[in-house]
């Protein structure tokens, strides 16, 4: 489906589809039917600042929505009903997910980069800090495992880092030939095996690493891939690059 500005921020919550888009003056998310895609409505959030390229938007069991701030370092919570609150962040904040805890997890970037768990249940309540180590180069996005480990993606590197609880490299994985990954910009999990769907995007297609990171194969080629939201329950990967997204059946 087309949009008129570029997607930084993809989810779906109560079988709607939730898009953010930077670039646009109004500090909106569109909201599609998750069935045809066709344009239901526009939600603003008032106090979001305008939206830059490394926004992101991820969606809760509790029935909200949390957007990253990176202009005012703040991580908004907008509810179905449009009430919005937020709350403050050491630094510039850019990925978000979901651990299988049922925590936030905010990837924050600064002086010193690091995970920021954060308990949606008791209303944003910090859990953690982990500071992340040296090898790691501007990080945008993480995810947990079960394990209690991070898979860390970065913007403009080549490969993705798993990371232990105490913010060091345990992993790095790269590839060779086909496999190599350039700018693995975003990863989102399947929870049924771990398996992870990563936004190759200088490569111009999404690929698909088993738990342990091993290559397992293409999924689609698209120009550009940004954001994406894997949904359990249909297998379907919703995939931003551009001004598009695009639904791809698994």
């Amino acid at each position: 489906m087309s949009l008129k500005a570029c997607v930084c921020g993809v989810t779906l919550l109560n079988e709607e589809l939730y898009v953010l888009c930077h670039g646009r003056v109004e500090n909106q998310l569109e909201v599609h039917s998750s069935s045809d895609y066709t344009l239901l409505r526009c939600v603003t959030v008032p106090a979001l600042n305008k939206n830059d390229a490394e926004d992101m938007v991820a969606s809760h069991r509790n029935n909200s929505l949390y957007i990253s701030d990176s202009g005012t370092n703040c991580i908004h919570r907008l509810l179905p009903n449009g009430s919005a609150r937020r709350w403050k962040v050491p630094s510039e904040p850019c990925g978000l997910s979901v651990t299988p805890g049922g925590n936030l997890l905010v990837m924050c970037r600064g002086e010193t980069n690091r995970l920021i768990e954060l308990a949606v249940d008791e209303g944003l309540v910090n859990v953690r800090q982990i500071e992340l180590q040296g090898d790691i180069v501007r990080p945008c996005q993480a995810v947990q495992l079960t394990s209690g480990h991070f898979v860390v993606s970065q913007r403009g590197q080549s490969g993705l880092c798993e990371v232990g609880s105490d913010g060091s490299v345990t992993q790095i994985y790269e590839g060779a030939d086909s496999a190599r990954l350039k700018c693995s910009c975003h990863v989102t999990i399947d929870i049924r095996d771990e398996s992870m769907f990563v936004a190759d995007q200088d490569n111009h297609r999404v690929v698909l690493l088993s738990r342990s990171l091993e290559f397992v194969g293409d999924v689609i080629t698209l120009t550009l891939p940004n954001r994406m939201y894997f949904d359990h329950v249909t297998r379907r990967l919703y995939v931003g690059h551009g001004c598009d997204v695009t639904v791809v059946q698994l």
